[in-house]
């Protein structure tokens, strides 16, 4: 190898090190970018189906229907969710905080309404019934 005999070997590794900190940078910035745009593809497709979880169970409801529905979970408790013109939102619940009432309507894939204490789970999804 030949090497400048005036430059130390501290600054041949240094260099070096600048060098590879370039591409690490690069790599992550390129990284960041197409989990971007992956994260905008996945987002911007309009949700078909709102997917309820309530006592690990799965119930699907078409967004291009409208419905009213009150879930019972196995202890009792309720939760009255309405879908409408493509939106989710809870009307209502036995709950004692309601956070899942003041969560408001949901309209894009991936968003969801939250009840804990009732252990109820919606989410926003493009997938169909068949999972």
């Amino acid at each position: 190898m030949n090497h400048n005999p005036s430059e130390t070997r501290a600054e041949r590794i240094g260099k070096h090190s600048k060098k590879h900190d370039l591409l690490l940078v690069l790599a992550v910035l390129a990284a960041s970018v197409l989990l971007l745009i992956g994260k905008k593809l996945h987002f911007s497709t309009p949700p078909t189906t709102a997917v309820v979880q309530i006592d690990q169970k799965k119930l699907f409801f078409d967004l291009n229907e409208d419905d009213d529905v009150i879930l019972t979970n196995s202890n009792g408790e309720t939760n009255h969710l309405i879908i409408k013109d493509g939106t989710v939102h809870m009307e209502d619940a036995s709950c004692p905080d309601k956070n899942c009432v003041r969560q408001g309507t949901i309209s894009k894939t991936g968003q969801t309404i939250v009840c804990l204490p009732n252990h109820v789970i919606v989410t926003l999804t493009t997938t169909s019934k068949h999972l």
